[in-house]
């Protein structure tokens, strides 16, 4: 590997309910004069998956129970923002009441303030976005377009969103879906630099990559989709829910 390359996709337009995200991507790289290449990796921001999945919610429309409505009060939280919050969760991890915070574990298994709820880069105030029922599948779905439509033999799809994380100041992305690309890089049994067998190196490969391309993303930047050429990976049909860590085995919670 000598270098690895980051290049924004930009010309992307505001993406609605039912838009074809693929093709929306193959028209970008068209008019930015890219090509899509084999090896390879597309990050993809959650926004515009769930936009084009229709996971968006006018709030006007949440009638809150009782519950949301007494955490709300306790929050000072809108209840139907708690709401949704409680719809789009498993369990409750923790409630920061100074701060209006529920950090929950989520429908699809990922720990996360508000259920990942997002009011940000979205049309209408009183408008959130949900995360997508199931990313994985999604990642699965527009590689598969792509690799049929540009005549490819493999690429790796990333659907990133950005996250908190305990103990550490700031957020970064992470990804909660993927497909193509081995979610993570195992050096068990390999040798270091001193040639000292490794025991229990897993470097998450699709987080690594999905952190560098929000460098370019941000969150005002109209930047949704980041091709990431140079990176040498294997081809898998596993998803980023493989990096899920059973509740057993978690220290943390």
């Amino acid at each position: 590997m000598k270098k690895i390359i980051f290049i924004p996709l930009l010309n992307i337009p505001e993406v609605i309910p039912g838009d074809d995200v693929p093709q929306i991507l193959i028209n970008s790289l068209t008019k930015s004069k890219e090509e899509l290449k084999n090896n390879d990796v597309l990050v993809i921001t959650q926004k515009i998956i769930s936009k084009s999945e229709h996971r968006i919610i006018n709030l006007n429309t949440i009638k809150p129970n009782i519950k949301a409505l007494k955490l709300g009060k306790k929050l000072n939280k809108s209840p139907k923002l708690i709401q949704v919050i409680l719809d789009e969760s498993k369990s409750i991890i923790k409630i920061d009441e100074r701060r209006g915070i529920i950090i929950t574990e989520n429908k699809i298994g990922h720990i996360s303030a508000n259920s990942g709820i997002d009011h940000s880069n979205v049309d209408g105030e009183n408008h959130v976005t949900l995360l997508p029922e199931n990313p994985d599948l999604t990642a699965k779905i527009i590689h598969e377009k792509l690799i049929n439509t540009l005549n490819l033999k493999n690429i790796g799809i990333i659907i990133s969103d950005t996250f908190g994380r305990p103990w550490r100041i700031g957020q970064t992305n992470i990804s909660i879906g993927s497909y193509g690309i081995n979610p993570i890089n195992d050096y068990k049994n390999e040798k270091d630099v001193f040639g000292v067998n490794l025991n229990s190196t897993q470097i998450c490969t699709v987080d690594e990559l999905a952190g560098g391309a929000e460098i370019l993303m941000k969150k005002t930047n109209k930047i949704p989709a980041v091709l990431i050429r140079g990176i040498k990976f294997k081809f898998s049909k596993k998803g980023s829910k493989l990096i899920l860590r059973d509740e057993k085995e978690d220290l943390f919670r």
